[in-house]
């Protein structure tokens, strides 16, 4: 066999290689961004006591999420591609997390904007004191970082919301804790807002 035809063989060879090994290359680059339930807060970053009420994909007409089709059309936070929550209970406060993922980083982001703008500004929500108490975004980006704001609820004895409008990648995320207006409150959502900042 001449040097021409070893190389073609070579050539075919290594071709068909690659072409055999490449859906495992796809798979695995589709593996790179994590489902959203691994995302999500777990049982043992809760606070002691605290038990999982519910948690699971989500549909736009689930009511038991933040972005749903009741509250959320007239400002566009609802074109997801897919959303999961966790809801959980704890001896004085209540937990939410929410994941919805985007189309892209930029519709993630901008969906993050909107929700924060809204948030602090809808007349609908004044009755809540709503505060920006701590904004991490980048002038550039959200990307890990995202706002803080806090919510003091009218009821008798006050009761502190605690929300976190994050993006990581295309994913944006809401962090709620709700409870009495006092430090064990504030700790709790910390600590909950530094575990799903890691994962």
């Amino acid at each position: 066999m001449n040097r021409g035809k070893v190389l073609v063989t070579m050539m075919l060879l290594g071709l068909i290689a690659f072409i055999g090994s490449s859906p495992t290359w796809v798979r695995v680059s589709a593996q790179l961004e994590r489902p959203l339930a691994e995302i999500a807060l777990r049982k043992s970053e809760l606070p002691d006591g605290a038990e999982i009420l519910s948690a699971g994909p989500v549909p736009l007409e689930d009511v038991s999420h933040p972005i749903n089709a009741a509250n959320s059309a007239s400002f566009r936070v609802h074109e997801f591609l897919e959303a999961y929550r966790v809801n959980a209970l704890g001896k004085q406060v209540n937990i939410g997390h929410y994941l919805y993922r985007y189309r892209d980083a930029i519709q993630a982001e901008e969906q993050a904007r909107v929700l924060a703008t809204y948030a602090l500004q809808d007349k609908k929500s004044q009755y809540l004191q709503p505060m920006l108490i701590d904004d991490e975004a980048d002038a550039e980006s959200h990307s890990g970082k995202g706002q803080v704001i806090r919510f003091t609820g009218p009821e008798a004895g006050a009761v502190y919301y605690y929300w976190f409008i994050g993006v990581e990648g295309r994913t944006l995320m809401l962090l709620f804790v709700g409870g009495p207006p006092n430090e064990s409150t504030k700790a709790v959502f910390e600590s909950l807002k530094a575990s799903a900042q890691q994962h």
